[in-house]
């Protein structure tokens, strides 16, 4: 019995590498049109914050602008779930440090109804026009784009970073490359067959579940449908086999990610990271949140038990864009080399 388990170690491995050579279809990369100038890009944005007329303020695409001139514009991408307002006090601490943010309302998120089953219908096709919205708008407001993304919004944020040469920096947040336990192989199987994605509805808290009133945050969802996160997924897969390649050299990719994190696999946010972004950028850097934090997955919510401080997820993300005290107020160990733009 003994000498056969190294076989059959052996035949699992296997299997796996032969699953990880699985084709998948990419998403199709659309026609880009940047905005020429601001009052074109003022103009696409009016089109999208169109699509929030009908839902609450608080969850609507927000731009924020400092009072002083400045030709870069951070796009920030929430999280899986979430709405805006997950960013919106980062947003406006970033504002006042003299950057423009625009914060846009993931497709089918932020809806009225919590308990909706909208994301079902989300499409990886979807994402890639809107990626490209939120770029061609971010193009028209100044020379500069640099994009941050968490958990799902990480996963947007690292496709724009790969296919818009618009970009120059990128800070990849727990990018949902891997649910935490979930080996990625079987990652691939799903997106490859997703007939086989179970259609059922998973709640983020099985003990709580819809009872909203013990809800952390009053715009995120308590569950999802589980084809709804197939689609950021599917747009991780096409950048780590290649089939949607870098296409341009970024100056400065970080990845930051938290040893506390029990949503997303931080092993495979490592490996997608350094396969898909190590070589085509002129600064990689990798940092985690410290341990002795205790700091979750959503770290950067305010509702947050166990988040940061608005400064400190500012300080945070200022450290991994470059422009900041290289620990982040002594959060990010190891340090990040810190370039003055």
């Amino acid at each position: 019995m003994r000498s056969d388990r190294p076989h059959a170690r052996n035949a699992v491995h296997d299997a796996s590498r032969l699953v990880r050579r699985l084709p998948i279809r990419p998403p199709t990369i659309g026609s880009f049109d940047p905005a020429a100038d601001r009052a074109a890009a003022l103009a696409k944005l009016a089109e999208l914050s169109a699509q929030d007329a009908d839902l609450p303020e608080a969850t609507r695409t927000r731009l924020l602008e400092p009072d002083a001139p400045t030709d870069l514009t951070l796009v920030i991408w929430h999280g899986f779930t979430n709405a805006p307002p997950q960013f919106l006090a980062v947003a406006e601490h970033l504002r006042d440090a003299g950057f423009r943010v625009l914060l846009p309302r993931l497709p089918r998120h932020g809806l009225p109804d919590l308990l909706n089953r909208d994301l079902a219908k989300l499409t990886a096709q979807e994402l890639v026009a809107f990626i490209d919205t939120c770029i061609d708008i971010a193009a028209g407001l100044g020379d500069r784009v640099w994009v941050i993304g968490l958990s799902a919004g990480g996963s947007l944020a690292a496709f724009a970073a790969a296919t818009r040469a618009e970009i120059g920096r990128a800070v990849l947040m727990a990018p949902l490359v891997a649910p935490s336990g979930f080996p990625m192989p079987a990652v691939r199987l799903l997106v490859k067959f997703p007939r086989i994605v179970p259609n059922y509805y998973m709640w983020w808290d099985r003990k709580v579940k819809a009872d909203l009133s013990l809800s952390q945050s009053p715009h995120a969802y308590p569950g999802f449908p589980v084809p709804g996160v197939m689609p950021f997924l599917h747009l991780s897969e096409s950048l780590f086999d290649g089939s949607v390649p870098v296409n341009h050299r970024l100056e400065r990719l970080v990845l930051v990610t938290n040893p506390n994190d029990e949503a997303v696999g931080q092993d495979a946010a490592h490996a997608f990271a350094t396969r898909v972004f190590e070589g085509d950028a002129d600064y990689y850097g990798e940092a985690h949140v410290a341990e002795s934090l205790k700091r979750t997955h959503d770290f950067v919510d305010p509702w947050s038990t166990a988040g940061g401080s608005t400064r400190q997820v500012a300080a945070i993300l200022a450290a991994a864009l470059g422009v900041g005290e290289p620990t982040g107020g002594g959060v990010l160990v190891p340090p990040l080399v810190t370039e003055q733009p």
